[in-house]
């Protein structure tokens, strides 16, 4: 079995980061550059997953609350995994990681929004035990309609 290693991302993973959502989110619009964008937004956690010292994927989650008295929720950005890398447990691996940290800075739910023709994702977070919370036409910048998952994470 591979072990992974988790670390945050640094300056030297930008380029990393941005072929890589070029690669995998690029049919929903231009993720090389909204993801580069996430990355200046001091709210957002983004990790990197890699076998040694090879990235092989990230994923960021920001921390939202609508009021004080509410827990958090965890918002998932993305999680990308490079499409030879994918089936190898290693999203699996990241996104319980990025749940971890996310309960760990109190979120008691983690949501997500995904492409509705995206059937390979649909299926990794339904067996993550996410269900389909919403619904939005038009969603992406290149205008797919996108379902909406959440995860109570206690």
């Amino acid at each position: 079995m591979t072990t992974f290693n988790f670390r945050v991302a640094s300056e030297d993973d930008l380029d990393f980061i941005s072929r890589l959502s070029a690669r995998v989110f690029s049919k929903y619009g231009t993720y090389d550059e909204i993801v580069l964008g996430w990355l200046q937004e001091p709210e957002v956690i983004t990790v990197i997953i890699a076998a040694d010292t090879k990235p092989l994927g990230f994923a960021m989650v920001t921390l939202q609350r609508e009021n004080w008295f509410e827990p958090r929720r965890a918002h998932l950005l993305a999680i990308g995994i490079f499409p030879k890398q994918q089936r190898k447990g290693i999203g699996t691996a990241l996104l319980e990681h990025m749940e971890e940290i996310a309960r760990k800075y109190g979120a008691a739910e983690m949501l997500l929004w995904t492409a509705v023709d995206n059937q390979q994702a649909l299926s990794f977070f339904h067996n993550a035990d996410f269900h389909i919370v919403g619904s939005a036409d038009r969603y992406y910048p290149r205008g797919q309609a996108a379902l909406a998952l959440a995860k109570e994470l206690f």
